[in-house]
Order: C-alpha cells, then sequence, then structure tokens
C-alpha cells in the first residue's frame, strides 16, 4: 500500500506510529487512543492548513497496537529511547533531580537521591541540579538529628558524640523522639526556617562563650547558608500544596518549553528545556516533555497547564492531577511561565546568533566539504587503543545533532591472533554493524575513522560483506604531535581542515573524545592485569572477599602469614578459608 492507503486503513485501536522519511530513518515516533484519527490528523491538516516541515518528510509509517492506553505510552518511551527521533522533545538528561528524604525505617536517616523513591518516609524536593540541596541536609542532621551511622555498633558513634545522631548506634532510641524531629523538618519545609536559624544563633552564643571559636564559625557559615536558601521569594501560592506550572512559547523556528515548581507556596527553581519546532502539534510536545520530567520524579499534588484536550494521551496517574488554569491565581501562574518560555526563546536567539560554531552550520559545512548525500545529523568515530599487542580496545563515539549522544557509545575488546590495526578495524567494523543490522538499528549518515587510508578500506571491505556499501567513510589523520591534522575525504582524497576553524574544532573534539574513550578501556582492562593475584582461582572466594582479605592485611604475604581464626574472620566459610590456605601453601 501507498502512503495514502496506509493511513486511511489504519485501526480505530490505541497504540504506537513510526515515520519514516525516504532514506528509512525514524523521524517520529507518536502515541495515539485512536492511531486512524490522530495519525490522520496530521495529513488532514496539511489539506486544510498549512504544510509542516514534519509531514513534508513522512515518506513511509509503521504501527503498533496495543492493550490500552497505558501499554502505549511505555511503548512509547522505549521507541523514543531506541531511535532518538529528530522531530521528537529529546531531553539532554534524564530530568532526575536532587530530593532529600528521610528513609522509612525503624531507626530512619536522612538522604541525598538524585532519584524520587516512593518507599521513603519523606520526600523533600525536587531541588534544582546545582543547588545547595546538600548543605540543606547537613543543617538538618545538626538541628534535627536521626540516625546518620550504619546502627548497631554497640558502642556510640563519633556523630553521636557531637550531637548529630540519634544514638541507633548503642541503644533502642524513643519513637517519639523521631517523630518529633521529622515534625519539626516539615515544618521547616512548609517555610518555618526561623527555628532553625534561631537554634543555630543559640549554638554559636554557646561555643563562643566556651572559648570554641572554630564551631561557632562553622555554625555562623551555617546560618549564612541557611539564608541564602531560604531567600524571599516574590512569587508565592495562596496554596502550600506541591504545584508545577508549564508552558510553551513558540518563535524563530524554536520552541521553548518551561516548568515551574512550587514547594510549600513558594517557587523553588524551573526547568527548561529549548528546540527546533516543525509545525508539530505543540500541546503534544509540551505533553511528551512533561512525560518526560515525571518519569523520575515525584508527581505533585496539581500540575497547571494552559490547556488539556482530551484526545491527548498521558498516564493515569498525570491524568488525575493535570488540569487547566481556573482561577486567577492559576491564570496569572500560566502566564508567568509562558513569559520564562519567552525569554528562554529571546536568549537562544541571541546565543545562535552571536555563537560562532553553530552545530547545524558546521555539520552543513562538513556536508559541503565532502560532498556528503545526506545531512550528518548521525556520526559514528571509531579507533582502536593498546600498548604493545596488550589490552587491545576499540572504541565508538556516537554524535546526534552535532553532540555526543553518550548512551550509543561502545567498547570493544578485540582478542585476534593478528596483531595489525587493519585487522582489528575490520573486526571491530564487522561487530559494531552486524549486531545493527541484527536489532535493525538506524545506520550513521557517516562514519570517521582514526587514522588514515588503512583503517578507512579497512571499514569499507566490512561494511561491503555485510551489503552496507552504501555508508559513509572518512578518515581522520593526525600529525607526529598526535594533534588532528586533515581528513580523507569520500575518495580518498586528502582535505585540509585547519583554514575552517569551526569544522577544525569540531572534528578534533570527536577524535579526543573516541581516543580517550578507548584508553580508557584499556587503562581498565591494565589495572585489573595489574590486581590479578591468584587468590581468584581459589574456590569459592570471590572479588569482594579478596578486596576485604586486602583491606585488613595490606599484602599477600600477610595473608600468608595470617591464622586460620584471622582469615575466617574475613571470609566467614571453614570450606572456603581451607581452600585458601591449601592454594597459599602450594
Amino acid at each position: 500500500m501507498n502512503l495514502e492507503d496506509k493511513v486511511k486503513n489504519l485501526p480505530d485501536k490505541p497504540g504506537c506510529y513510526i515515520y519514516y522519511n525516504k532514506d528509512k530513518k525514524v523521524i517520529y515516533v507518536g502515541k495515539a487512543k485512536n492511531l486512524n484519527k490522530r495519525v490522520g490528523s496530521y495529513f488532514n491538516r496539511v489539506h486544510n492548513i498549512k504544510t509542516t516541515r514534519l509531514v513534508r518528510e513522512i515518506f513511509d509509517l509503521d504501527y503498533f497496537v496495543v492493550k490500552n492506553e497505558m501499554e502505549a505510552l511505555i511503548l512509547e518511551e522505549n521507541l523514543i529511547k531506541k531511535y532518538r527521533p529528530r522531530f521528537n522533545i529529546l531531553l539532554n538528561d534524564d530530568k532526575a533531580y536532587p530530593y532529600i528524604t528521610i528513609t522509612n525505617e525503624k531507626d530512619p536517616q536522612y538522604k541525598y537521591v538524585r532519584k524520587y523513591n516512593k518507599k521513603s518516609l519523606r520526600s523533600y524536593g525536587p531541588f534544582p541540579l546545582g543547588s545547595n540541596a546538600r548543605e540543606i541536609m547537613t543543617i538538618l542532621e545538626r538541628i534535627y538529628p536521626l540516625r546518620r551511622c550504619k546502627g548497631n555498633l554497640g558502642k556510640p558513634c563519633i556523630y553521636f558524640h557531637i550531637d548529630q545522631c540519634s544514638g541507633a548506634c548503642f541503644k533502642e532510641v524513643d519513637q517519639s523522639f523521631y517523630k518529633n524531629n521529622i515534625s519539626q523538618v516539615d515544618k521547616f519545609f512548609k517555610g518555618n526556617v526561623k527555628e532553625v536559624e534561631q537554634t543555630l544563633i543559640n549554638k554559636m552564643q554557646i561555643a563562643s562563650n566556651n572559648l570554641q571559636f572554630e564551631e561557632a564559625q562553622r555554625i555562623k557559615e551555617t546560618i549564612k547558608s541557611l539564608k541564602i536558601i531560604t531567600f524571599d521569594q516574590n512569587v508565592e501560592l495562596n496554596s502550600q500544596k506541591d504545584t508545577d506550572v508549564f508552558n510553551y512559547h513558540i518563535s524563530n523556528e524554536n520552541i521553548a518549553l518551561v516548568g515551574l515548581f512550587f514547594r510549600g507556596g513558594k517557587l523553588i527553581f524551573k526547568d527548561e528545556h529549548i528546540q527546533e519546532y516543525f509545525e508539530q502539534d505543540e500541546e503534544a510536545m509540551l505533553f511528551n516533555y512533561i512525560d518526560a520530567i515525571y518519569t523520575k520524579n515525584n508527581i505533585p499534588h496539581k500540575i497547571i497547564v494552559p490547556k488539556f484536550s482530551n484526545d491527548i494521551l498521558i498516564n493515569d496517574q498525570l491524568k488525575t492531577v493535570i488540569t487547566k488554569p481556573i482561577n486567577k491565581e492559576e491564570i496569572g501562574l500560566i502566564e508567568l511561565a509562558y513569559k520564562n518560555a519567552e525569554e528562554l526563546n529571546r536568549k537562544s536567539l541571541i546565543k545562535s546568533l552571536s555563537a560562532q560554531t553553530n552545530k547545524s552550520v558546521v555539520l552543513k559545512e562538513l556536508q559541503t566539504l565532502i560532498d556528503l548525500n545526506v545531512y550528518p545529523n548521525h556520526i559514528e568515530m571509531f579507533d582502536i587503543s593498546n600498548i604493545g599487542n596488550e589490552f587491545v580496545t576499540g572504541s565508538c563515539v556516537v554524535y546526534k545533532n552535532g553532540v555526543p549522544s553518550r548512551n550509543d557509545f561502545r567498547k570493544y575488546n578485540i582478542e585476534i591472533e593478528d596483531a595489525s590495526d587493519y585487522h582489528r578495524v575490520k573486526n571491530m567494523i564487522y561487530r559494531r554493524f552486524q549486531k545493527a543490522l541484527v536489532e535493525r538499528r538506524e545506520m550513521p549518515d557517516l562514519i570517521i575513522m582514526d587514522g588514515g587510508i588503512i583503517q578507512i578500506n579497512a571499514a569499507k571491505e566490512q561494511l561491503n560483506l555485510l551489503g552496507l556499501e552504501e555508508l559513509n567513510v572518512i578518515g581522520l589523520v593526525k600529525d607526529d604531535h598526535h594533534k588532528t591534522d586533515h581528513l580523507i575525504d569520500l575518495d580518498g582524497k586528502v582535505v585540509n581542515i585547519k583554514s575552517n576553524r569551526n569544522l577544525y574544532n569540531f572534528l578534533s573534539g570527536i577524535q579526543i573524545r573516541v581516543d580517550e574513550y578507548a584508553k580508557s578501556g584499556f587503562r581498565k582492562k591494565q589495572n585489573k592485569k595489574f590486581l590479578e593475584t591468584g587468590l581468584e582461582k581459589v574456590t569459592g572466594l570471590g572479588d569482594k572477599k579478596i578486596q576485604n582479605l586486602y583491606k585488613k592485611f595490606d599484602s599477600l604475604e600477610n595473608i600468608k602469614n595470617a591464622s586460620f581464626e584471622e582469615l575466617n574472620s574475613v571470609i566467614k566459610n571453614t570450606n572456603t578459608t581451607n581452600n585458601l590456605i591449601e592454594y597459599l601453601k602450594k
């Protein structure tokens, strides 16, 4: 069937759809309550309103029917992670923000975590990245102590002696102690910081009176940190309930998305994301952004968005808390989020105009320079690193849209008899792309080999063997000082790149990264080799036990001279200890 017939014959069922361009690359992944209605809306819009850049690139489509909306949400997330389509919302990080939690244990303790944990007794946050969240936790540990040690030590820990541990290290702690302190922490995060500040001032005065000037100075610095953390906000909510507000702004071919996070009635931070806009469904883009944030973060009591259509597919948890602005205060918050998104677009425009190393410009220059038949959105570079003929490691770094795609980086242990770079490259390239074919992964627009014609020919030989002769391969050559010098183009000709500073810096950056990534692989192998003692040959003795033995006895000689009882106190298994002693005798 042609594309039009495929669209007309889509089922009226929930599922996910995939759009391909003429090069059979995935350019967009979407989810729908009704595949026929949702996908059809893209193509109806072409005739009724305007042709979108997304629709102009659609050459083919595929789809998956699922049982329900939740399965569609999960499948979409997995497909986006797999294909990283350029028209989808692709966040640069996993959006896992810091939280301060109190563990749900008999003797609870504070924890600083980077992912919301539903099992915690209390969770406070999220806090912005680079914030003073750790400093906040330090203050709470000093003012409202919980358990700070491992517990059950049989004696007071060092923190107990300085009033920063409940005493669970050596005694049974009354639960009312924890209950009272946790209650005070709750009040603190609701904005009642004066009590904490006054407590610190009193402690500072006592330390000063006792001539403990260093302690007094430390407390003074803590008070200063507290003031930085709890400065007065101009933006406040009447409600104390956790509330997040989202909006977007479209300008200069970009869409800017902003989230404002209110905790305890105060605006604690905002999240921002900006990317190219292709006249897509902006509401769907906003909800994809929201989905990505709450995959790893606590869902608040309320999420306010500018509009909310019934055909937008979101998970059930979010559905219960998402609302359009209802009262004057909520309308004001939506306007505030819009102004922040507008400002983000304005700053982005200024930055893009002034930046001389704009990635898209550099990639287009590379495409023109080597007469590449496609825009090099997806680049893979390969290198081999080793010492002599030992610890041989191949590496592959991947760039998409001109930036590193670290989740796609790979290392390859190369253990073959032939010691030439030619054969090592062949081994790595075959393994990389044979697996890519099996997994039906997207192929790169451009392959860069660290090296010259030898490495290029080795790569092409294996690609031809796999039926991938259409893939583009060039080489990046270093000079005698191990610095990027020139490239070998698609026709095997030497091309000078030093005259184009932006392109040179871009390619040199990739070459440095692939080199360091390869070296990190062989260094790891090298270190492991140096640490081998032979003890791993002892039946029942694993890496952890070997590590513990060295922690206690420092050297192999001391382990040999230790008694059965001393060894067994670490190993805690009679048979394994006997195996070790027999091995050491030999």
